[in-house]
């Protein structure tokens, strides 16, 4: 390593944090040994993450990635200037990029300037330019070995990592008791208390769960839901609410909106459950909850059964399977020593695998592959 820290030039595809990937971005550059490392993030503009980066020492620039196509030549041309212009200013080392957009200006600037590229790859579905991308990119990280498949030939292989999400386990930690359960008749502790964060809207199948629990309606009348989470879907939202007034549960959903902080509900809750329809990559939602003590239950076809042990540390089921929903979240609603025992072997196995610091101590040595190979 120098005598001075190398400078890395970290993309984001949103500006607010909020998301998984702006919260994974945000840990990892306040953690960077800024002796070894010092970190600076281009955002699209103005908001809670460069407010964030600020408070934390660090450098963020405001530019917006137009769409790349034809008509945008010209605006292209002139981004590429100015991140050319900031390469070169900052003296940067490293590029790493998340979104396809982000990966497709840094990769053309990386070539221009001979840097590497480290692509972040954080969604499930495939994107019309992997292959593209890949070629511009000298390393991909994977959060989670599931996404493979977007990367078939050899050559990719060769390129790809899985660096799985980290969660801090001294913030997500479980406590005795919780401020929210104590302030709200709600998180009444004679409840059994079900909790889902993560954005209201189809794809997240937040009106599945709401289904499965309207089946135990009359086994469980102490089950409770709680939605945690930005509506952006208000359509969705109200079938969500449409359903539940048929099936007779009205009064036993709540959704409390987006929380800054969502730990007071994950402690509050007995069971946390994710419902997605379509295959996460490797939710972040779902490692707080664990890193929280809390049996976990997940829809298949992504990475988020490499988060737990099936039958250990949760369940997997089937996207849109309402009947084995029911069975799992009756299973665990029965018994609450069988909850306790899954929560405390989630909390086991996120500590030894899913801590935030072995997710950095990962990508710093990549880093260091990366340079070594320039």
């Amino acid at each position: 390593m120098p005598g001075k820290p190398y400078r890395v030039l970290l993309f984001s595809s949103f500006h607010e944090l909020g998301n998984g990937g702006q919260e994974s971005l945000f840990q990892l550059t306040i953690r960077l040994d800024r002796k070894r490392f010092n970190p600076m993030v281009v955002v699209p503009e103005e908001g809670s993450l460069s407010r964030r980066l600020r408070e934390q020492s660090i450098e963020s620039h405001i530019l917006s990635l137009p769409k790349v196509s034809i008509q945008n030549a010209g605006l292209i041309a002139a981004v590429i200037s100015r991140l050319s212009a900031l390469l070169e200013n900052k003296q940067i080392a490293i590029l790493h990029s998340d979104g396809p957009r982000n990966t497709f200006y840094a990769g053309v600037i990386g070539r221009l300037k001979r840097l590497p590229v480290v692509w972040h790859v954080r969604s499930s579905e495939r994107d019309p330019y992997d292959r593209l991308l890949c070629f511009l990119s000298s390393k991909i990280v994977l959060v989670s070995d599931a996404l493979a498949f977007r990367f078939p030939d050899e050559s990719q292989k060769k390129k790809c990592i899985t660096i799985h999400n980290g969660v801090d386990l001294r913030r997500f930690a479980p406590v005795p008791q919780s401020s929210l359960k104590l302030s709200s008749p709600y998180f009444d502790s004679q409840r059994i208390l079900v909790v889902h964060t993560g954005r209201v809207e189809p794809r997240k199948g937040q009106k599945q769960l709401v289904e499965a629990c309207g089946r135990l309606r009359d086994r469980f009348s102490e089950l409770r839901i709680v939605f945690a989470g930005e509506i952006k879907d208000a359509a969705y939202y109200q079938e969500c609410l449409q359903r539940a007034d048929i099936l007779g549960i009205r009064e036993r959903i709540l959704f409390i909106g987006r929380q800054e902080d969502v730990r007071g509900v994950l402690q509050a809750s007995d069971i946390f459950v994710l419902p997605s329809i379509k295959g996460e990559a490797f939710p972040r939602s779902l490692l707080e909850a664990m890193a929280m003590g809390k049996p976990v239950i997940a829809t298949t076809g992504g990475g988020s059964t490499e988060a737990f042990e099936e039958n250990s540390s949760g369940f997997a089921v089937p996207p849109e399977n309402i009947a084995a929903l029911v069975e799992k979240l009756a299973l665990l609603a029965a018994h609450e020593d069988l909850r306790k025992r899954m929560g405390q072997a989630a909390r086991i196995r996120a500590e030894v695998f899913f801590g935030i610091e072995r997710n950095i101590e990962r990508t710093v040595r990549l880093y260091e592959e990366v340079l070594r190979c320039r």
